[in-house]
């Protein structure tokens, strides 16, 4: 219909598009309009990838005139068709990694106002994969586990990985894991049959690139082996050594303990205090209970180192040598050449006389036969006598002699400890 304005709508045939760096992209817009194209205004806006938020400009057709845009694309942009027409299609040569991006085709033709007048396109620059490093990690010994890699610093879309072995069928040991997206693979445990040439294919939408790796396992010298053992049966005999002596300390330690327990069982035998003093009648009826009839000596302490030093402790303030009749002559102690020395002994608290011998005092009880005593009715009483009692002094080098034998016997003081 005549004199009606009919709106500008713009169309892209593809939303988007993948080249290869290096090659030429074209970029499709076609719009349609019913005005003439005398006032017909084209301008092509790109989003990079990498920056977002800077919108740039590539081309723009204005007043019958072409304007480059960014400095990136100058000399590699153009119009695909001459201008101008209801085409307004580009091409961009020689595409590199930095013209991925969103491209939006703007079209203003007046007097028609469009709708529609924006077309979005979307571009790809693929980058096949660059030559991949191979590298071993781990050690080559026989017996170790290794992990071949394979990586390469370009490639998009990101490449795969696959490892092979040229030489060997199947291509990988059975126990090899492999990681395609890493680019790894594990060898396990491996020996002289896993040395080989390996090779690590990269592979991408738009091309493949392959690494090659020559794995060569070392094989244990027999030298090394022999030092290896040695080492191992050196270490073993040192540990048995090292344990038996350990055990011969512990058995020693042992015995040497349980022996000086054995020694401190007897010496457990203290002397808490002093026996309690017996008086002389305790002396008497002591002398008496254990004493027989005829003469019987009777040790009045045992052999003691204690009562060898002062015989004191059992006779009070009475002399070395008593008698219990006055008329009895003074026996002298034996001494150990068995010749007599007589000592002086004050019994008035005179001047203090030297340190007497070691002696030990023995009492004698004599028993005299009953005294006859007739009774006024003619019949005969027997009338007992007070047994006479006598002390001897013996040293100690006469009891040796003799074959006397110590002995200490413990008593019970009053705290019902042992002395």
């Amino acid at each position: 219909m005549d004199g009606l304005v009919c709106p500008l709508e713009v169309s892209v045939s593809s939303g988007s598009i993948q080249v290869a760096r290096g090659q030429t992209a074209v970029l499709p817009c076609t719009f349609t309009t019913n005005a003439a194209l005398t006032n017909l205004n084209v301008i092509w806006m790109v989003i990079p990838l990498s920056n977002a938020n800077q919108p740039q400009q590539v081309i723009l057709y204005q007043g019958g005139q072409i304007f480059g845009g960014a400095p990136q694309f100058y000399g590699r942009v153009g119009f695909a068709v001459t201008m101008p027409t209801t085409s307004a299609s580009i091409f961009i040569n020689n595409t590199q990694l930095s013209d991925t991006g969103t491209y939006q085709c703007l079209v203003n033709n007046l007097p028609d106002r469009g709708i529609r007048n924006i077309g979005v396109i979307g571009l790809t620059v693929l980058v096949p994969p660059s030559v991949p490093l191979c590298r071993i990690q781990g050690s080559l010994d026989v017996g170790s586990d290794i992990t071949l890699t394979c990586s390469s610093e370009e490639g998009i879309p990101r490449p795969t990985y696959l490892w092979e072995k040229l030489d060997n069928v199947p291509r990988l040991p059975p126990t090899a894991t492999q990681d395609q997206v890493q680019g790894t693979v594990t060898l396990r445990n491996i020996s002289t049959v896993s040395s080989g040439l390996y090779q690590c294919v990269a592979s991408n939408a738009i091309g493949t690139s392959t690494c090659l790796l020559d794995l060569q396992v070392i094989a244990p010298h027999p030298r090394s082996i022999g030092l290896i053992a040695g080492a191992v049966a050196t270490g073993a005999v040192v540990l048995v050594v090292c344990i038996v002596l350990v055990a011969v300390a512990l058995f020693y330690w042992k015995n040497k303990h349980k022996e000086e327990e054995e020694e401190e069982i007897p010496n457990e035998i203290r002397e808490d205090d002093l026996p309690p003093k017996c008086s002389s009648a305790a002396k008497t009826f002591h002398a008496d209970a254990s004493s027989s009839e005829n003469d019987t000596l009777t040790s009045s302490n045992t052999y003691n180192s204690r009562y060898w030093n002062d015989p004191k402790a059992n006779h009070a303030t009475d002399s070395f040598t008593r008698f219990s009749n006055s008329n009895d002559a003074h026996q002298p102690p034996f001494s150990r050449s068995g010749s007599t020395s007589a000592r002086p002994v004050y019994a008035n608290g005179g001047h203090p006389s030297p340190a007497p011998p070691k002696t030990l005092v023995v009492t004698a009880s004599t028993a005299p036969s009953p005294q006859e005593v007739i009774r006024s009715n003619g019949s005969v009483s027997r009338k007992p006598r007070l047994p006479h009692t006598r002390s001897y002094a013996v040293s100690q080098a006469t009891l040796e002699r003799i074959g006397a034998v110590p002995v200490m016997v413990p008593a019970q003081s009053r705290a019902g400890s042992l002395v």
